[in-house]
């Protein structure tokens, strides 16, 4: 699944990707393949999986895309 980061706060650990299907969908840190390999910005366009938690969806295996693979 494709999306954008709509944001993330690096100091709360968490934050939310945005979907054309699925709308927005939590982001813990512990979801993050690469973490600490890249910074997370506003529209940054990523590649996930979703995961079904007692509190609803949760996003894992986060990797970033390059502008030029979105589309």
């Amino acid at each position: 699944m494709e999306g954008r980061i709509k944001w993330y706060n690096e100091k709360k650990g968490y934050g939310f990707v945005t979907t054309e299907e699925h709308g927005d969908i939590f982001l813990h840190q512990s979801g993050i393949r690469e973490y600490g390999y890249f910074g997370l910005q506003q529209d940054d366009p990523v590649s996930f999986d979703i995961k079904e938690t007692q509190k609803g969806k949760q996003v894992v295996n986060l990797r970033p895309l390059k502008s030029s693979q979105v589309g």
